[in-house]
């Protein structure tokens, strides 16, 4: 009976492993980095369960996915003093786009009252396409061409609720650039701001690392990643969350303004990063 009992064992052990490699490459198809995965099911290897199934492996992989990727974190309207809220990045991943959805949506359903300040004067782009949306949204904008700019615009915006920076879309491998942004954001104090990572899904993730960890060194900041439309995997998104340990926050599928934006749906990505479609 117990040769038996170890046949079982051996045999129930066999269909486990089948499970976990089905799972581990499908997460790796979807680009979740090796160490994650393994993470993740050396975790649900470990909880105790009397029968393996291919259910019970997908859903205890689900949990843990969704309880690592977490809640996400929403700019909170409801402040009694100015809250000043800064998106960094690199160029070209749609940073000041998203600001014009997120502030239009706040503006608009929130009845917030919104102002918006843009430090990207390396890019006249950047500044006319923010002053078109602040001219469409009836909010004001100011241009600040360096941080000792600041103080002045801060004091001019105090009756605001939230104040939207856009910064440069800087070379993070370049040092000096990344300390003007440190400047900029060292002159709000810490419980009175937010800063928000901008990234684009489609970028590779060891650009992905080398950008987070620049922005790691001048702040604590929370994850919003663009172009969710322009790609089937979102692996980087659970990667770079994982590597910072921020949080993440929006995500953006599209140019329309306000309505490509909406939370990080914690769900949906497991789905996809399991093989589903979200």
């Amino acid at each position: 009976a117990k040769e038996t009992e170890t046949k079982q064992n051996d045999k129930t052990d066999d269909k486990m492993d089948a499970y976990f490699q089905m799972i581990k490459k499908k997460m790796l198809e979807n680009e979740v980095q090796e160490q994650y995965v393994d993470q993740i099911l050396k975790e649900v290897k470990s909880g105790s369960r009397k029968e393996w199934t291919l259910d019970n492996v997908l859903a205890g992989v689900y949990q843990k996915i969704i309880l690592k990727i977490g809640q996400p974190h929403l700019i909170d309207v409801k402040t009694t003093k100015t809250k000043y809220i800064f998106f960094v990045g690199p160029t070209g991943v749609g940073k000041t786009t998203t600001i014009a959805k997120i502030a239009s949506t706040l503006k608009l359903t929130k009845k917030t009252r919104v102002a918006l300040i843009t430090a990207d004067t390396y890019r006249i782009a950047a500044v006319e396409q923010l002053k078109t949306y602040a001219n469409i949204l009836g909010i004001p904008l100011e241009v600040v061409y360096s941080a000792d700019e600041m103080d002045k615009t801060i004091d001019e915006l105090k009756e605001f609720d939230l104040v939207f920076v856009d910064t440069a879309g800087r070379s993070h491998q370049n040092a000096e650039q990344v300390q003007d942004i440190k400047k900029i954001l060292d002159k709000v104090p810490e419980e009175d701001k937010e800063v928000y990572l901008v990234l684009s899904a489609t970028t590779k993730y060891k650009d992905l690392k080398k950008i987070s960890e620049v922005y790691r060194k001048i702040t604590e900041y929370y994850l919003i990643f663009t172009k969710l439309d322009e790609t089937d995997t979102v692996g980087n998104i659970f990667n770079i969350h994982m590597l910072t340990g921020a949080q993440l926050s929006y995500a953006t599928w599209g140019q329309n303004v306000p309505d490509d934006i909406g939370k990080m749906d914690a769900q949906k990505i497991t789905k996809q990063l399991l093989g589903g479609n979200g």
